[in-house]
């Protein structure tokens, strides 16, 4: 897996426009979040439209679908966190035995 370069060896105004694209990403990936999550609860929990107010077994049905949702969301974060600290950790090695070998032999 390629590592992004270092924001470091961008003029300050250039680092201005990466860091702004990407905090439109983040807003873009969590209204995306967001509304997929409305959309697969409603559709799941509620049937029709015969009071302005949701009942108990639809919000009751709600709340374990965002749990349920939450509950993976973590999952997912966990394991992505845990995915992305072994890809550094093998990085590190790899640039370690690079130096190494070119230390050693010049």
């Amino acid at each position: 897996m390629a590592s992004l370069p270092s924001l470091g060896n961008l003029s300050p105004n250039d680092q201005a426009i990466v860091n702004k694209e990407m905090q439109d990403m983040q807003v873009n990936e969590s209204l995306q979040t967001y509304n997929g999550l409305v959309e697969r609860c409603f559709s799941e929990c509620i049937q029709n439209f015969r009071a302005k107010k949701l009942d108990f077994q639809e919000t009751d049905c709600i709340k374990r679908c965002v749990g349920k949702y939450m509950t993976y969301s973590q999952r997912v974060g966990t394991r992505f966190a845990e995915k992305n600290q072994q890809v550094a950790q093998e990085q590190q090695q790899q640039a370690a035995a690079a130096t190494a070998a070119t230390t050693t032999h010049p």
